[in-house]
């Protein structure tokens, strides 16, 4: 399901929007999520809930999404010294 959630940092906090199993999508249930890094970060409190739910089959593919962009700007590139 999809849903919006909250971390707190230092000098405020920090919001996103993910796709997350249904048996996680529970407002105010506290999640760890995967960063840009593939680490896991602790904290982040679920405030909305989705109504529709989404077959993982089609839920969209992020990596594929950042990939497909680094390539058609020119980011996968080496850069040249």
């Amino acid at each position: 399901m999809q849903c919006a959630m909250k971390r707190a940092v230092a000098g405020g906090s920090v919001r996103t929007t993910s796709y997350i199993p249904q048996q996680f999508a529970t407002l105010g249930r506290v999640l760890k999520l995967k960063d840009e890094l593939d680490r896991w970060v602790d904290g982040w409190v679920v405030e909305c809930v989705g109504h529709m739910v989404v077959d993982a089959a089609d839920a969209p593919d992020y990596r594929k999404a950042i990939r497909n962009h680094r390539k058609s700007t020119g980011d996968s590139q080496p850069r040249l010294k």
